[in-house]
This record gives C-alpha cells, structure tokens and sequence, in this order.
C-alpha cells in the first residue's frame, strides 16, 4: 500500500509542478499545446508499442474494444435524455462532459505505473473503441442532433474515418493489433527505442495535466458542473463495481475495466464544444474537476487492489 501511495503522490506532485511553473510563468498559457503534440504523437505511441513487445493475443480482448465503444455510447444517450428540454447549450456540455474517459494522457500512466504490461495493452484495447467516439463519433452525433450556428459540416462514414485516421494513437493502436493478430514482432531493437521514448509518456503527461489544469471557486459554476460530474462518477463507479466483480473476465481485465471507468472526462471535449459554439470555460472547468476525482477514486483504487 505504502508503495501505491508513494506512486499516487508522485502523480499529484508532477501535476502540481506543473500548474505551479505555469503559474509563475515559466510555461506560457498555450505551451501545454507543445507537450500535448509530444504525448499524442511521439511518448504515448512509443508507450503503445513497447507494450506490445511480448503480448500475445487474447480474442477475449476485444471484448473490451467494444465495452469501450458501448460505454461512450450508453453516456451520450444519458447526456441527451437528462437534456431533452434543456438549451442546446446544455445539451452540448452534459453529452461532451458524460462521455468519454481520458485514456492515453492520464490513465494509461497509471495502467503503465501500477499494473503492467498486459494491463497497458489491455487498456489501448478499450482507448480504440473509447477513440472511435472521443475523436470523432460523439461530434458526429451530437452535431447531427444538436443544431448550432456552427457551419455545417455533413456527418458521413467518410468523415468519421477520417478524423479516426488523423489520430496517431489509434493508427498505431490498430497497427499493433494487426501485428498482434498475425503474430508479427517487430526488430528488438525498435522495441529498445519505444521503450526509452516511451518511458518520458507519464512524466510529459501528468506534467501536461498540470498546465492544463485551470481552478476557480465561483460557486455560480460549481452548482452548473455539480450535476453533471456528480452524472459521470455515479456511472463509472458502478460500472466499475459491475465489472470488477461481476464480468466473467480474467482479474487483470476486470482491473482495467475497473480503471478506466473511474478515468476524467477527455482533454479534447472543450475543443468539440467550442467548435459547436458551447461555453469552453464551463468546459475546462468540469475537466479540471474530474482530474481531482479521478486521481482521489484510482488512487483509493490502487490501495483496495494492494491491501
């Protein structure tokens, strides 16, 4: 237990760091747009294939491709019932804030930290069906459903697949489950290259995090997101509690599964509601709010595991 605190801690503390350097201006607003090009495109890549260096198939995996997928989706319908007579505004910020789980830039560290190889593995395995909706799906839908002053843009299979294709953790997601499935390993010394990239991913990350994190006490605010954060975590933590204790799944899936439930809303949700036209603020906001749960329930998490 002394071990997963110590880890939670160091989290928290990287996190704090960078808040603090942003603070006392040594990293401009905007330069977390910097380290997030490095996390999606270079650290968390690498991460992904270095995971997949001496993982064998398992088909019951992809199971978790399409709880992803299903998770995503049971949300956005939730966001559009709770909403239904509600401005579009709100409609908007309820359906981006309910679904999608951060995965690649906040759980995966803990997932590469806390459980594993198999376990980071795993957890892309629920990203690719999780990605399918952050990265494009749920926009899709939404813009589809919603009608905002935004220009209009016609959602076709066309388009979703090409906002998928543009994403290069989930290119590379799916280039190693073809690997995987073919029984394919790349040279190892590609792997000792990924590996020493990779390992900068959770530091870049949580260092991210903390640039990104914005905290006001408006109360006015807190009473606007209280509803809908209070929405999220009642659902994940009983998805959690489902899976971990009622999936017929092996213990280290059922652990992912548990995991990623409790993950904090994703980093490019206020990016897909500024583009509808929603209140951003309000947006970063809420996401600076799940961080906070999210490091406090995985933290818990991690110790019951432990104990």
């Amino acid at each position: 237990m002394e071990q997963v605190l110590t880890k939670a801690l160091a989290f928290v503390i990287i996190i704090a760091f960078g808040y603090l350097l942003k603070q006392r201006g040594f990293f401009k607003p905007d330069d977390y747009k910097l380290i997030a090009k490095i996390v999606l495109n270079i650290t968390l890549p690498c991460a992904v294939i270095t995971s997949f260096a001496a993982f064998k198939m398992e088909y019951t995996l992809f199971v978790l491709t399409l709880i992803g997928f299903l998770g995503n989706l049971l949300m956005i319908v939730w966001g559009f019932m709770l909403t239904r007579y509600q401005t579009n505004a709100a409609k908007i910020f309820y359906v981006f804030n309910l679904a999608g789980y951060n995965i690649g830039c906040f759980t995966l560290p803990f997932a590469q930290s806390f459980l594993g190889p198999f376990a980071v593995v795993a957890t892309c395995m629920f990203d690719v069906g999780n990605s399918i909706m952050c990265t494009g799906g749920t926009y899709a839908l939404a813009s589809g459903l919603v009608h905002t002053g935004e220009k209009y843009e016609p959602v076709t299979l066309r388009s979703v697949a090409a906002k998928l294709l543009s994403s290069v953790p989930f290119v590379v997601y799916v280039l190693m489950l073809v690997c995987a499935l073919f029984e394919v390993h790349l040279p190892q010394p590609v792997y000792t290259l990924t590996g020493l990239i990779g390992s900068a991913n959770t530091f870049l990350s949580m260092l991210m995090i903390g640039m990104m994190f914005e905290m006001t006490l408006d109360l006015k605010k807190l009473k606007q997101v209280r509803e809908v954060v209070l929405y999220r975590y009642v659902f994940g933590v009983a998805l959690a509690w489902v899976c971990f204790y009622h999936a017929p799944l092996n213990a280290e899936v059922k652990e992912v599964l548990a995991l990623v439930f409790l993950a904090p809303s994703t980093a490019i949700a206020p990016i897909f509601i500024a583009r509808m036209g929603g209140n951003v603020e309000l947006a970063g906001f809420a996401n600076s709010i799940t961080i906070v749960i999210s490091i406090i329930l995985m933290t818990l998490f991690f110790t019951f595991l432990h104990v």
